[in-house]
């Protein structure tokens, strides 16, 4: 069964990042872009055992809520938007290992303006 990522509440300004950007498709309304804090951006990634460049969530200002369908790991850097999973706070810039049916929530960014947020194996 495929990994899913119910997203309870979608934050301010959350979307799907990746390097070096969305080359080519400005026709569809895409710029080219890519996160905004590239090294937070890298080590999210790395500390899930992504390569740095993979697709990963960059929350402005006010992050997201995610349900996870299935066992994974997730990392969250950058600014600080006080993590949570299931209610209780977590460390950002390490690897948390999220259960089944766990709900990983950011609140507003108390310290700095984007966070994000690596899945193992990608969004």
């Amino acid at each position: 069964m495929p990994r899913t990522i119910d997203v309870l509440k979608a934050g301010l300004e959350t979307s799907v990042q990746e390097l070096p950007g969305r080359i080519g498709y400005w026709e569809q309304g895409f710029p080219p872009s890519g996160p905004m804090d590239i090294w937070s951006f890298r080590q999210a990634n790395l500390l899930v055992g992504n390569p740095p460049d993979t697709a990963a969530l960059e929350c402005q200002f006010l992050g997201p809520e995610l349900r996870f369908s299935a066992p994974t790991l997730v990392a969250v850097t950058g600014a600080d938007m006080g993590p949570r999973v299931d209610g209780v706070p977590v460390e950002s810039w390490t690897t948390l290992a999220i259960e089944a049916g766990q709900t990983l929530a950011l609140g507003p960014a108390l310290e700095g303006a984007r966070a994000y947020v690596a899945v193992a194996g990608g969004i």
